[in-house]
């Protein structure tokens, strides 16, 4: 029988608000306290290198995947999940502003495609529902176009899809006003650069490379149409830095 403590009983209700929309959770952020800094992690912009970046900004040292288990944290996206102040409102990160507060933005599509990249084809998460897909009549192991034609019920079936694909507009509360600085991940330079005020001694990690070659020209028509339109809200919210792509080279 296991046995739950008042901290996970406290993290459960966190995460059943958050699911049920309550606006008061509605935001997953990352708090340093001391050095008055919240990062808004989004996933597949860099989210993995940030955290890693943001822990060693806050501790002094490289985050150790070990002790990390050893507490029940599966990995660092766990970590920060797990602390109190993991979920907030657009209004108290909005209200902090004695915080440098920051994200990091990609190209809707590119983000998709990358999704596909490293979600579908390298790391296979949808070999996980091979029951759900069968009766939805969709492949577990689909080419791009068939992902994206069917992003839908591929989110359904799958958590992690769901999580990966999740626009970038429902992560930052549908508006930018909250946050100080937005880059790009085109522009990271310019985030390490902010970041070094913080720790002048350290480097930022190298982002994710590598894995299968996916790239936009691989869409067709049919299926850039159907991404434009899902992401239409991200890219209405994006506008300053990303447009739709309007044809496949």
């Amino acid at each position: 029988m296991t046995v739950r403590t008042f901290k996970d009983i406290q993290l459960y209700a966190r995460f059943a608000a958050r699911k049920l929309g309550f606006s008061g959770y509605q935001i997953h952020q990352i708090c340093l306290t001391q050095q008055k800094l919240i990062y808004i992690p989004i996933p597949k912009n860099a989210c993995s290198t940030i955290k890693q970046t943001l822990y060693k900004i806050e501790f002094g040292r490289p985050y150790n995947s070990d002790w990390a288990k050893s507490k029940a944290y599966r990995n660092i996206h766990y970590y920060y999940k797990k602390r109190p102040d993991a979920f907030t409102s657009v209004s108290k990160i909005d209200a902090a502003t004695d915080y440098t507060r920051f994200t990091i933005v990609r190209d809707p599509l590119e983000r998709l495609i990358s999704c596909y990249r490293n979600r579908v084809v390298d790391l296979k998460d949808l070999e996980l529902n091979p029951d759900g897909l069968k009766n939805m009549n969709l492949p577990a192991e689909p080419d791009l176009n068939t992902f994206v034609l069917h992003l839908g019920n591929y989110r359904k079936a799958n958590k992690s899809i769901e999580h990966h694909s999740r626009p970038q507009a429902e992560f930052l509360g549908h508006t930018l006003h909250h946050v100080d600085y937005v880059y790009p991940i085109e522009e990271m330079g310019n985030l390490e650069k902010m970041l070094r005020a913080y720790s002048r001694d350290f480097k930022m990690p190298k982002l994710k490379s590598g894995g299968t070659e996916i790239e936009m020209s691989h869409l067709s028509e049919k299926a850039l149409a159907a991404a434009n339109r899902f992401y239409k809200k991200d890219y209405q919210l994006l506008k300053q830095y990303y447009s739709p792509t309007k044809t496949v080279l």
